[in-house]
């Protein structure tokens, strides 16, 4: 069931974190990646890990969390509301990933701390987050031709918006934790497009969290 929250009180949550140092980074020989999504079928979401192969993009594993959410969602605010299903996946996972992609943003965040972000600092894992639509910053075009998200008062460069296809509407690719900045989190994410609009590892867990949806409208599955 969704209990009561406190806007200030995760605020400053979040500002604190930002002031935790981060001790580890993201190793290049990339062997396996996790890729986490976390859909709502009526009073009950869905999580789902996935750990793929990074070269092969094969499928290693995959684990489904369903409960209640414990906060409601609330733009900026929506680790808050999927932490307690990622922590639960990651606690699944039979082997330890090398990166972490969630849905989501990371840095490109009002506070600098979207759900990719705090994933990472309380997983201790390198993270980066790719979000379907614009939470915060000013999308700007690039020499290059693409486009960028910066921050409004800084100029600091957010996310990256990427289109696979032309047709396609971007993705906003952004650092999470323990990759050193945004062209890195870029090179490391684009090698696992397959041709969609998403990573293929988040593209499936999505495909994955809307089936066990289905399943739940339907009175199949049973609360974890």
């Amino acid at each position: 069931m969704v209990t009561m929250w406190n806007k200030e009180r995760f605020k400053k949550a979040q500002l604190a974190l930002r002031s935790i140092e981060e001790d580890f980074s993201v190793d290049h020989r990339i062997r396996t990646v996790a890729a986490f999504d976390v859909s709502f079928q009526g009073e009950l979401g869905v999580g789902v890990v996935a750990l793929f192969d990074y070269q092969r993009l094969e499928l290693l594993e995959c684990e489904t969390v369903v409960k209640e959410p414990y906060v409601p969602y609330v733009p900026t605010f929506l680790a808050f509301r999927e932490m307690p299903y990622i922590l639960a996946l990651y606690k699944k996972l039979h082997k330890e990933p090398d990166l972490l992609l969630i849905d989501g943003h990371g840095r490109s965040h009002p506070r600098g701390m979207g759900i990719a972000t705090q994933a990472g600092l309380c997983l201790r894992k390198p993270s980066i987050g790719v979000a379907k639509r614009l939470l915060f910053g000013t999308l700007v075009e690039t020499d290059e031709g693409g486009f960028v998200v910066i921050h409004p008062e800084t100029g600091e460069p957010l996310a990256f918006a990427y289109k696979e296809k032309p047709r396609f509407r971007p993705v906003f690719i952004s650092v999470g934790t323990g990759v050193s900045d945004l062209s890195e989190a870029v090179n490391l994410v684009l090698p696992l497009f397959r041709g969609h609009r998403e990573p293929e590892p988040l593209r499936y867990v999505h495909n994955v969290s809307l089936q066990e949806g289905r399943r739940i409208r339907d009175g199949v599955q049973q609360v974890n």
